[in-house]
């Protein structure tokens, strides 16, 4: 049965928000749950939906790159990024995928008509989205300003002869608004405490790594979860538009689907979050909220892993730990890099490895306590991220003896310091967000021992963190008084 469904869910590509083969899968799993006894529902997200629908250049076959929309252009194609004004720029993606849109934004700001990119490895097309602007913020957006399109390495390399020559660039797509469906689950547990494990279900092109294999997981753990006396209530959630989907055209267009569940659904019981995407091969890698929730988790681990600490920026679980609640992401993202968003993410035999995830996240979570939680390595973290600056907030912690205070504490400097970050600049074309504890407390350390650090963008707020010379002090005394304010909230918040 499961062979069959994974068959099933694998002979649609581009499963884009709301589109028909988002229906298509959302209703499989739904069919694949009610076999099990296993009642879901579909929670409706109102989406843009996306489609490439026509893509040509100069008689060479391309892919366009969302959310562009349609276009024709003819153009001089020049190979020379500095000198593209008025002119079609080819150029090579990046060993880095995700960068394709730095170099688009480049070819923006030079004045050029259109921008082609030939993949760097042969065989494959690729879909990057593309904003055309120096933001990753939550705030509304606009269509891409140019068309961008996407070939294969040795189609680039043919149409690289016609540099100095003029092209005709058509590409044809489909932006609509649509519906985009959450599906979620309720399996039962001895308390009314839960436990949310989730994965995305859309994916560009055959996306089987990113993350049909992350769906996957989902219905084993369902079919584990039939079957185990479960000490938590399981909520499963498989989402929408973790790729693209927002009708606002945010700068920040991913995990779109998820922070719209959490935005309208009650998660007051939800003590524990697990999140798979890109989980496909070992060692898996890990991202926690805080220290003591992922020394947790690993120890259940039957294959190989990597902790990397603090939660990733480029994934749903970010949704989740920003609002304070302890949550796991499993991910392979940067071992994937070759096949990334490309039409040779196929099908491998990932059964042993979904298998022994299955097993892990079951484990898991029946054996979660929060009193097993001692939160002596997040006290560290927190003592070495805020320094000599906050020694206050730390004695006062120190003194903390609850361990369902401390608890709350944690929460509430999860979801108020713990901020998704560029250390440099987004011009940088090998630079990959980051997660800080209290980013303004890590310039002022710094300031303090004389180090002076690249630019921190705070993403989400589009501010930058940086310390103008000459002008340290008042620089140490403004964030020192923003921190401050916080900590100080939340000690007030708690009663401590």
């Amino acid at each position: 049965m499961m062979a069959k469904l994974l068959s099933e869910l694998a002979s649609v590509k581009d499963v884009i928000a709301g589109s028909e083969e988002e229906l298509f899968v959302v209703n499989k799993l739904r069919s694949y749950l009610e076999e099990m006894g296993i009642h879901s529902n579909l929670n409706p997200v109102d989406v843009l939906s996306w489609r490439d629908l026509e893509c040509e250049i100069s008689g060479f076959h391309c892919i366009c790159l969302p959310p562009i929309r349609s276009y024709e252009v003819h153009g001089l194609l020049t190979n020379d990024l500095s000198n593209c004004g008025g002119k079609v720029l080819i150029t090579s993606t990046t060993n880095f995928p995700d960068n394709v849109w730095v170099l688009y934004n480049l070819a923006v700001e030079t004045g050029a008509e259109a921008v082609v990119f030939y993949d760097e490895y042969p065989g494959r097309y690729r879909r990057i989205v593309v904003t055309g602007v120096w933001s990753y913020s939550l705030g509304r957006g606009d269509y891409p300003p140019i068309p961008a399109v996407h070939m294969r390495y040795e189609d680039g390399i043919k149409l690289m002869k016609l540099v100095g020559s003029y092209v005709d660039l058509r590409c044809r797509t489909e932006v609509r608004l649509g519906t985009g469906y959450n599906v979620e689950a309720f399996i039962g547990g001895r308390r009314e405490s839960e436990v949310l494990v989730s994965a995305h279900h859309d994916r560009w092109l055959t996306g089987f790594r990113d993350n049909l294999i992350g769906t996957y997981t989902l219905m084993k753990i369902a079919e584990r979860a039939t079957r185990s006396n479960l000490k938590h209530t399981l909520r499963l959630v498989s989402f929408t538009a973790e790729e693209f989907g927002n009708p606002t055209l945010s700068p920040w267009y991913w995990s779109y689907g998820s922070r719209e569940y959490a935005r309208k659904s009650d998660l007051s019981n939800v003590e524990f979050v697990v999140n798979l995407d890109t989980a496909c091969k070992e060692p898996v890698r890990i991202n926690a909220t805080g220290p003591e929730i992922g020394k947790y988790f690993v120890k259940y681990s039957p294959i190989n892993y990597v902790y990397e600490g603090f939660d990733h920026a480029y994934t749903d679980g970010l949704t989740f730990s920003s609002m304070g609640i302890p949550t796991v992401t499993l991910q392979n993202l940067r071992d994937i890099d070759e096949v990334y968003h490309t039409d040779l993410d196929t099908w491998y035999d990932a059964e042993l490895i979904t298998d022994s995830l299955a097993d892990w996240i079951i484990n898991s979570i029946n054996d979660f306590e929060l009193e097993k939680l001692e939160f002596q390595e997040y006290r560290r973290v927190l003592e070495n991220s805020l320094g000599e600056e906050f020694k206050w907030f730390i004695d006062k912690v120190k003194g903390v003896v609850s361990v369902d205070k401390l608890s709350r504490i944690f929460r509430e400097v999860s979801k108020e310091l713990v901020k998704p970050v560029l250390i440099g600049s987004y011009k940088d074309l090998n630079k990959d967000l980051t997660t800080l504890l209290a980013p303004h407390a890590f310039v002022i350390n710094n300031l303090r021992k004389g180090i002076r650090t690249e630019d921190v963008v705070l993403v989400l707020d589009n501010e930058v963190l940086r310390c103008p010379a000459g002008g340290c002090d008042e620089v140490i005394e403004k964030y020192t008084n923003y921190v401050n304010s916080i900590l100080h909230r939340i000690i007030s918040h708690l009663g401590c």
